[in-house]
């Protein structure tokens, strides 16, 4: 029903995928953010949580959720709604791309091909 991302204790990529198990999301902390992060916006995404919040504000959080259900099931469904429909392979791969594009536009010389590259896109 409820399930926290904690920057640094598990694979720095699960955000994403909290977001696809239909669960609401506590966020904690905003100090690593993902390429998509922006995006996504607190209340309507997912539950802001500050990294020092206190075991008191942590417990008058999740009474409050638990006591707004029907809001916190809205806020898990916009969320998954946001990741399934903006961050499939597809979407990924072209904000790669894209990424990929603009930074070697900043590249000031020109690199050469040794001949044993592979194509990965």
């Amino acid at each position: 029903k409820y399930l926290f991302n904690f920057r640094g204790v598990a694979a720095s990529f699960r955000l994403k995928h909290l977001f696809l198990c239909n669960s609401l999301v506590f966020n904690v902390g905003d100090e690593w953010l993902e390429f998509f992060h922006s995006a996504l916006k607190p209340w309507v995404h997912y539950i802001p949580v500050k990294s020092s919040a206190t075991k008191e504000e942590l417990r008058e959080l999740l009474n409050f959720v638990k006591q707004h259900d029907g809001m916190a099931q809205q806020i898990a469904k916009r969320g998954r709604d946001f990741i399934w429909n903006h961050l499939r392979n597809k979407e990924v791969l072209c904000y790669w791309k894209l990424l990929l594009k603009k930074y070697s536009a900043l590249l000031n010389f020109i690199p050469t091909l040794l001949g044993n590259e592979i194509e990965i896109v």
